[in-house]
């Protein structure tokens, strides 16, 4: 009797000094990749850049075997220091977010050749380092064959740097939709406010029937300013229909949130990232949100889905 009860006790002393009866969930850590990611110094909260890469990330590590943890940019906390804690806290993979970032997740990726970097808004190549920049002139040219839908002969006004990508590529989308509609262009840095606002008021009063800025601060303003003089707009990075919902028509995305989860997803099954720094509409980088304003949904979803079949069959 003793010899039937003393076997299965030694048994389980043997397995547990062996680690063969270690706690489940510390053995799946041991599996999953760890992946950091550097947000840009406005944070959670943003609704957009920062939000969707988190929702990326959040739903990979619903479906694959990832976890995840973030630092956000601030003026004690530079990128530097945020990537250097990522790395001595075991990363497998550290995403960054903006240009930025270029100096010091190049040092970084250097000194930590173990770990995978994807640089965004860059295209910096290493070993162990991937940049990649969004076709912005695919995005605002989706957003110029909304524009021109909706302007018809009238006016349409883009409000940003006068070499913007998103502006070449907002030129061709309406040249490409209407003969008819003329374009207007407002200078402003995508961070100056007071130049975005004074933009869309001259845009405005020269009668732009809807308005495309870059993404940033002054782009927000100029949403907000369209809204206030209750005429349309097109928002720019993330889906901006928050912002004045009567009025943004659209949004040119660029999903980073689809392209984190679809990197993260060929990294677990084995398969190599892009070779091209250049993601777009065949990633499913770029694209146009749903169209915010009823009256005209079924007319512009026509053109922008026509367009963007050519865009990928010209690839």
């Amino acid at each position: 009797m003793y010899k039937r009860i003393l076997i299965p006790i030694c048994a389980l002393i043997l397995c547990y000094l062996s680690g063969c009866a270690a706690n489940p969930a510390a053995a799946k850590l041991d599996e999953e990749k760890r992946i950091g990611i550097v947000l840009t110094e406005a944070g959670l909260g943003d609704q957009e850049w920062n939000d969707l890469a988190i929702e990326g990330l959040t739903k990979a590590r619903d479906r694959l075997d990832i976890i995840y943890t973030y630092k956000e940019i601030t003026p004690e906390l530079t990128y530097e220091k945020a990537l250097q804690e990522l790395a001595d806290e075991g990363m497998d993979m550290i995403i960054t977010l903006e240009e930025a970032a270029e100096d010091a997740v190049t040092s970084q990726a250097e000194a930590n050749p173990a770990i995978t970097y994807i640089a965004f808004e860059t295209e910096l190549e290493g070993d162990n380092l991937f940049g990649y920049a969004f076709d912005t002139e695919q995005a605002g040219y989706l957003a110029g064959v909304a524009a021109a839908t909706v302007a018809k002969s009238g006016k349409a006004g883009f409000i940003g740097e006068s070499s913007s990508t998103y502006l070449e590529g907002f030129k061709q989308g309406i040249a490409a939709t209407s003969n008819d509609t003329e374009l207007l262009v407002g200078e402003a840095s995508p961070d100056d406010k007071a130049a975005g606002s004074k933009a869309a008021k001259e845009l405005i009063a020269e009668e732009a029937k809807i308005l495309f800025a870059e993404p940033g601060d002054a782009g927000k303003v100029v949403l907000e300013q369209a809204s206030l003089e209750d005429v349309y707009a097109i928002g720019a990075g993330g889906d901006q229909s928050y912002l004045a919902p009567d009025n943004v028509v659209t949004s040119a995305l660029l999903q980073i949130d689809h392209v984190i989860f679809d990197f993260l997803e060929r990294v677990s099954k084995g398969d190599e990232l892009p070779g091209d720094n250049m993601i777009g509409l065949k990633e499913q980088a770029v694209a146009l949100s749903p169209i915010a304003v009823v009256s005209i949904t079924d007319t512009v979803e026509g053109k922008v889905h026509t367009a963007t079949q050519k865009l990928l069959e010209s690839e």
